[in-house]
């Protein structure tokens, strides 16, 4: 059984009323060879505070909630090391829920953290979160008096935090990257269209086309799920069409471009040139490493972290961003367009 406060007071021959001051560390007469014994009993009894107990007094818990959508996807594991790590360095506990993107689910989850009474919540929301379907989650969050954080993808709300990449100069650079390669008819398989991420990025592919006097073709556009079955999908809708290069709005889907050109026979870059985006670790790892655009995963994590810890603590009023670069990883998944 947990050992109390009344346990360590019995063997100590203290009271319940000094052995709660002491552990509690709050200001009294107490000697300090007294403190040393109710410490040293602790100790020796394995006690460890009941923190719903402690959460009670103080209203607090030092617990997060970390809602990501697939857990599968190295993307959401680096960031929840992230998260995990920063919880730790500041004496913070995490609860993980992993909702398979489905926003239903994100629902569920937030209903169960609030019940765990966490005092936040880091909230990745699922691929299918409309924005209809957000505003239900915002909502909901608002209504339990939950701060939360958002990571990555969002909608724009009033006192929404979020921590993210500058999305539109991701695209862009990817793009950049193929142009400077000799690449002028570039295929794309984004994430769903009415994702604020995925629009960002198709943003700035369109901006390096435009600076490039490349008319946008939109029949070169496919419309994915960040998974890699998108990525293979994509390939098979693409074949038959113009193109040299594919550009995958995350490093998932790329790898199932990879797959796909390889099922038609075509080869990676000598045939295609492929560039993803995200840089998780099994990019660089691959028979041919995945040029990508990098995402500081775990930073970003840890930034958000610290974000809401700061909400909780401080309670700041209103929403604010965080926006972190990104970097353009060349490997060998990208070659120069062959001139005739």
């Amino acid at each position: 059984m947990r050992t109390t406060i009344k346990d360590i007071a019995a063997k100590t021959n203290l009271s319940v009323t000094t052995v709660s001051l002491v552990l509690n560390n709050k200001p009294s007469k107490i000697s300090q060879k007294t403190k040393e014994l109710v410490l040293k009993t602790a100790k020796e009894l394995h006690y460890r505070p009941n923190q719903l107990a402690v959460g009670l007094i103080k209203k607090r818990t030092k617990t997060i909630g970390l809602i990501v959508s697939d857990i599968r996807n190295n993307f959401f594991s680096s960031l929840a090391k992230g998260i995990e790590d920063e919880c730790r360095r500041n004496g913070w506990t995490l609860i993980l829920c992993n909702t398979s993107d489905n926003h239903q689910r994100d629902i569920e989850y937030i209903h169960v953290l609030a019940s765990k009474s966490v005092d936040g919540i880091l909230y990745c929301m699922s691929v299918d979160s409309t924005r209809e379907n957000f505003q239900k989650s915002y909502d909901l969050l608002g209504a339990l008096n939950i701060p939360f954080v958002m990571i990555d993808r969002s909608y724009p709300m009033p006192n929404r935090a979020i921590v993210r990449l500058d999305h539109i100069r991701g695209g862009y650079m990817a793009t950049q990257h193929l142009l400077e390669l000799g690449h002028k008819r570039i295929a794309c398989v984004t994430g769903p269209n009415y994702l604020e991420d995925s629009r960002d990025r198709l943003d700035g592919y369109k901006k390096a086309l435009m600076e490039a006097g490349i008319v946008f073709d939109e029949s070169l556009i496919f419309e994915g799920g960040y998974d890699m079955g998108s990525g293979i999908n994509a390939v098979h809708s693409l074949i038959g069409k113009d193109f040299s290069a594919i550009f995958a709005f995350n490093d998932m889907m790329a790898y199932g471009v990879y797959k796909g050109l390889k099922a038609h026979g075509l080869c990676v870059p000598a045939d295609i040139s492929v560039i993803g985006y995200d840089d998780i670790f099994l990019s660089e790892i691959l028979e041919v490493p995945l040029t990508t655009i990098k995402q500081p995963i775990e930073l970003m994590g840890c930034a958000a972290t610290k974000k809401l810890i700061s909400i909780i603590e401080h309670e700041p009023l209103g929403g604010d961003t965080t926006i972190f670069e990104p970097e353009l990883i060349v490997r060998k998944s990208t070659t120069a367009y062959p001139q005739n």
